[in-house]
């Protein structure tokens, strides 16, 4: 397994996610999609104005800018406060309200982040994978996350995610390897109690539990229901990311890191081909992956 593996399907899991980002209404989403979702497709809600199926949203924008940012300077906190900066600066991609606040610190000499709670911030972590491991890895997508997102409880999500997806690279299940990184001491997550949330949703009819838990951006809500998605669907990749998508709310923050669980545990042939063929961004996340020496194993 190469980092390809996990980072390719935590991109596909944010594509995939942009037809039906942010729409909240279960009824709406029948009507768009009474067959499921299971290629690409456009924004169907208004904050994705300019992009096209296979793009990625602007949560997948943020982690493709910290894989570049990583292929052109290695790990380096100060090169991806620099490269976010200018990302957040010249993109026409969707700014949402914590990116749009971190951007008026940065540029008012602050080196401050929003005091956002939303899951989006620790969901960018794939690209770390590509040249860090272990307790380096853990520090970075803390680091990272720390640029626009405040909240100690996200910093803390950023390293839960980092941990398991170690776990489950190296072996474990998803049982294992949420058990493992819940043991560690966390200063604010409220790991176990989410993860045993996660698990009583993932025993009953998940879309129903998803509605008690909550569909929308902040962590309270999107990682519970990430690990329970995670939890029901570890033996079905595909059926994991596309019944997220279709769940709405904020499927793209969900989406990013259960995808880079997914391709943990099954390797990105779990995939289908044409969801790596339509990936706008593929030639160049391999190419960036390429210049890491993370090519094709």
């Amino acid at each position: 397994m190469t980092a390809r593996d996990l980072i390719f399907p935590s991109f596909f899991a944010d594509s995939i996610s942009l037809g039906p980002h942010w729409i909240y209404d279960a009824e709406e989403l029948q009507m768009l999609y009474p067959e499921g979702i299971s290629e690409y497709d456009r924004p169907r809600s208004p904050y994705h104005s300019g992009k096209s199926a296979g793009d990625l949203t602007h949560y997948g924008d943020q982690a493709l800018e910290l894989l570049r940012s990583i292929a052109k300077n290695g790990w380096s906190i100060d090169a991806w406060r620099s490269d976010w900066k200018q990302w957040a600066e010249t993109t026409d991609a969707y700014i949402d309200g914590a990116s749009k606040r971190s951007l008026e610190n940065l540029q008012a000499g602050l080196d401050q982040p929003s005091d956002s709670s939303e899951l989006s911030g620790a969901s960018r972590i794939a690209p770390l994978f590509a040249m860090l491991d272990h307790e380096d890895l853990i520090h970075a997508a803390r680091a990272q996350t720390a640029i626009t997102h405040g909240d100690p409880q996200v910093i803390d999500a950023a390293e839960f995610f980092s941990r398991a997806a170690v776990g489950i690279r190296d072996g474990a299940t998803f049982d294992q390897a949420f058990d493992q990184a819940t043991s560690h001491p966390y200063d604010s997550l409220a790991a176990i109690d989410w993860l045993a949330d996660a698990r009583q949703a993932a025993e009953g009819d998940l879309t129903e539990n998803a509605k008690r838990i909550g569909l929308a951006c902040n962590i309270s809500q999107a990682l519970p229901l990430t690990l329970a998605l995670a939890l029901t669907f570890e033996n079905d990749p595909v059926m994991a990311l596309t019944t997220n998508a279709l769940l709405g709310g904020d499927s793209a923050a969900r989406g990013l890191p259960l995808g880079l669980l997914l391709g943990a545990r099954h390797g990105l042939d779990a995939f289908p081909e044409s969801w790596l063929r339509n990936l706008n961004a593929g030639e160049e996340i391999d190419s960036l992956l390429d210049s890491l020496g993370q090519s094709e194993a």
